[in-house]
């Protein structure tokens, strides 16, 4: 079990990874993968945000392996769109998130 605590970041960033070719290949259509990266952004906003005093880089890695699984997986749409869309949603996640647009119950 020590060593789960050692190596979990490697652990979640194949995880993610798997998860998003897995994600990517059920996606029918690029409308659909277009949406569903900018949720992801949406998503990996709202963690930045959460950890943005003790943001560490074992979490931008593992939002990293979803991403990056996720254009490996994908077939329709443009991938720098698609990074694009997941750098948008981050940002206007996280401004959201700090002018207090949207909010968390936990805080």
């Amino acid at each position: 079990m020590s060593e789960f605590y050692r190596y979990w970041m490697e652990f979640f960033f194949v995880l993610l990874m798997i998860i998003g070719i897995v994600v990517a290949l059920a996606s029918p259509s690029a409308v659909i993968s277009y949406f569903i990266i900018f949720v992801v952004g949406i998503f990996a906003g709202r963690l930045i945000y959460e950890r943005r005093r003790n943001i560490q880089l074992p979490y931008f890695l593992i939002i990293a392996g979803f991403v990056i699984g996720y254009l490996i997986g994908v077939y329709y749409g443009n991938k720098r769109l698609m990074i694009v869309l997941f750098v948008l949603g981050s940002i206007i996640s996280y401004k959201l998130y700090d002018k207090k647009i949207l909010r968390d119950v936990r805080f």
